[in-house]
């Protein structure tokens, strides 16, 4: 087996980024998850406490948010959102005032969206731009960690769904190719990937997010009953959370997959 893509979501829920090489320190993927657009009532602006995903604006409560084509610069912190290929908001992260920027201009486009969780709601507003740009605060798991399908498993959810499936739906980290179809989810014990060592700590169930077409922004396929009917699991699940043994590692492309 062996690695073919590799992603990171700097914000939460967000549009990923297409990487050949990612790096994870303190057992999470550097620059994953590191900022998130949070509901006002779930913390002040400088509160970068966990949350569940309930509380941001997320693609289970706002699909259309998929069409927000997102860029984070690590090294000069500054957050662009693009809209139709056209620029919709930019600003460093370092300045509070572009946090308040960059917050209102999400929230003006989550409300005209015709499913938003901001509508009736106003103790949720104004959004809030939270996380340092360094820390992966924000994962569905405070542990964070790696996770990762193989094309195999998504070719049998294809085959079964008679339709095409973007693997972006399931917002994973890692993408492999050589295994068999729901290999990864039956994984236990440890992976070695690229010389890294890492040990499996659950499969991972999922929710609304996964109904919302990266392309369209529309809720288009039910993905969470065609998983359970796929793969036989009693819940929703796709992909596997790694952990890593080691304090730093590295996976690239091209990397070789070994388990036990």
């Amino acid at each position: 087996m062996k690695v073919v893509e590799l992603y990171r979501h700097p914000v939460k829920s967000f549009t990923p980024e297409r990487r050949d090489q990612l790096h994870v320190i303190g057992g999470k993927v550097q620059g994953d998850r590191v900022l998130g657009f949070r509901f006002a009532d779930q913390g002040a602006p400088d509160d970068w406490g966990w949350r569940r995903k309930i509380n941001f604006v997320a693609l289970s409560n706002t699909p259309g948010m998929s069409l927000l084509e997102l860029n984070f610069n690590d090294e000069s912190r500054i957050l662009s959102l693009n809209y139709g290929g056209e620029l919709f908001a930019e600003g460093s992260i370092d300045s509070e005032e572009d946090r308040f920027d960059l917050s209102d201009a999400v929230g003006e486009y989550v409300t005209s969206l015709d499913i938003n969780p901001l509508v009736n709601h106003p103790e949720r507003i104004p959004l809030n731009l939270i996380g340092d740009g360094r820390q992966g605060l924000f994962h569905d798991s405070e542990v964070g960690g790696v996770t990762l399908f193989s094309r195999e498993s998504l070719r049998a959810l294809e085959s079964y769904m008679g339709a095409s499936v973007d693997g972006r739906r399931f917002r994973a980290n890692v993408v492999i190719v050589g295994a068999t179809a729901w290999e990864e989810i039956s994984w236990s014990g440890r992976v070695n990937i690229g010389g890294h060592v890492y040990e499996v700590e659950k499969t991972i169930p999922r929710c609304l997010a996964t109904h919302a077409n990266p392309r369209s922004g529309e809720q288009d396929q039910d993905i969470m009953k065609s998983l359970i009917a796929a793969n036989g699991h009693q819940t929703p699940t796709f992909a596997v959370r790694l952990i890593p043994v080691e304090a730093q590692s590295s996976i690239r492309v091209g990397d070789s997959v070994e388990v036990g």
